[in-house]
């Protein structure tokens, strides 16, 4: 697993989505969105935004915790990575 650093800057609360037109809908999990500073080899920092979905009963861990630096366990999901909290 990786732990992923970054000021938190918000919190998109789960939902649902419905296609146009159908009756079912589908759960969509809640996500942060975390702003995490990177230096790189020439040392110029680069801030990039990441928006990762979170289980449900994490939720809470992070509702007081908006424009203050938290910690994310992630995992990564395809060739061009992205997270999802664990």
């Amino acid at each position: 697993m990786i732990t992923l650093k970054g000021s938190l800057l918000n919190i998109i609360p789960k939902s649902e989505y419905k296609k146009e037109g159908e009756n079912l809908a589908t759960p969509v999990k809640a996500k942060l969105q975390i702003l995490v500073e990177n230096t790189r080899a020439n040392g110029i920092k680069v801030k990039e935004l990441h928006t990762i979905s979170i289980p449900d009963f994490k939720v809470a861990m992070y509702k007081d915790k908006e424009n203050k630096e938290v910690e994310v366990q992630v995992a990564i999901i395809s060739k061009q990575f992205s997270f999802y909290g664990v």
